[in-house]
């Protein structure tokens, strides 16, 4: 790899040292996520070369110009995955909400105001109403929405104040949204011994991210979060002499109650992932 920094280039190559951080989503949720560290260094280059290579890497964008699209959108999915994968678990969603509708809505934009004044309405019912949503077009091209959330409870008031059941309340604030389009929802909660857990919840809904991408919606906003909360900040754990070094620091941090979801060693040694799950314990004391 070459980069050109104020005139002058530098080469990176792989180091043999590894550098950990470490995420600590709350709700007993932890990602580690180890690289190995490149090391850079000077070429002395003249300025004719210089000006050669900037030269070639211009024509070589003009030439590849389409898959050098197609590779930041590939980046550029992977990152927003990341990021609603991480958002579901810091919010300790599970419960699963699919909204949909009976006529063929594939207006995206109209599909997304649905759902703000969805949630504007849900607000009244339950303060502090929060969900990570992703949007989703069906082969026949009409839109539906994936909404990961928190447990609803077992009743809501409906508006004779008499508690009916969440689902039934919930089904009719969608349908008063969507009125002559006939809304309807599909509520999936996570039951005791499921695998349906948060971890598995926030992989499902990051999945549709990587599809919308592949399907080539010209939307900016493939997802969308409601609520008031984020993804804390990573903690960096230092260098770590080699990779098995790195992993026994991943583990380090684990304890009993901790199951691992993921882990995964790239092929070419370049980067590690572990995520973990724990619904007795929150890990936050392990990363002070």
């Amino acid at each position: 790899m070459i980069r050109i920094i104020a005139d002058t280039a530098f080469m990176g190559k792989s180091g043999s040292q590894f550098k950990l951080k470490a995420y600590d989503l709350g709700n007993g949720h932890l990602e580690l996520v180890g690289s190995r560290v490149l090391e850079w260094q000077e070429l002395d280059w003249s300025p004719s070369v210089l000006q050669d290579h900037l030269d070639m890497m211009e024509r070589y964008r003009e030439e590849f110009a389409d898959d050098i699209r197609q590779k930041h959108a590939a980046q550029a999915a992977r990152r927003a995955k990341k990021r609603v994968r991480r958002l579901c678990k810091a919010m300790g969603a599970n419960t699963l909400l699919t909204l949909t509708y009976r006529a063929n809505e594939q207006d995206m934009g109209r599909c997304k105001a649905d759902l703000k004044e969805f949630n504007r309405r849900m607000l009244r019912l339950i303060p502090g109403f929060r969900f990570v949503a992703a949007f989703e077009r069906q082969e026949r091209g009409a839109c539906h929405v994936h909404l990961a959330t928190e447990r609803f409870p077992a009743e809501l008031p409906a508006r004779n104040g008499v508690k009916v059941k969440s689902f039934n309340v919930i089904r009719a604030v969608w349908r008063s949204v969507t009125k002559d389009r006939e809304g309807n929802i599909d509520v999936q909660a996570a039951k005791r011994n499921s695998q349906r857990t948060p971890a598995r919840i926030a992989s499902y809904i990051a999945g549709y991210i990587i599809k919308a991408f592949q399907d080539g919606e010209l939307e900016s906003n493939r997802w969308t979060k409601y609520g008031d909360f984020d993804v804390p900040p990573g903690v960096d754990l230092g260098m770590f002499p080699s990779a098995q070094a790195m992993m026994l620091g991943a583990f380090a941090l684990l304890f009993d109650g901790h199951r691992i979801d993921v882990m995964r060693f790239a092929r070419w040694q370049d980067w590690f992932v572990l995520y973990a799950e724990s619904p007795q314990r929150i890990c936050h004391s392990l990363l002070l």
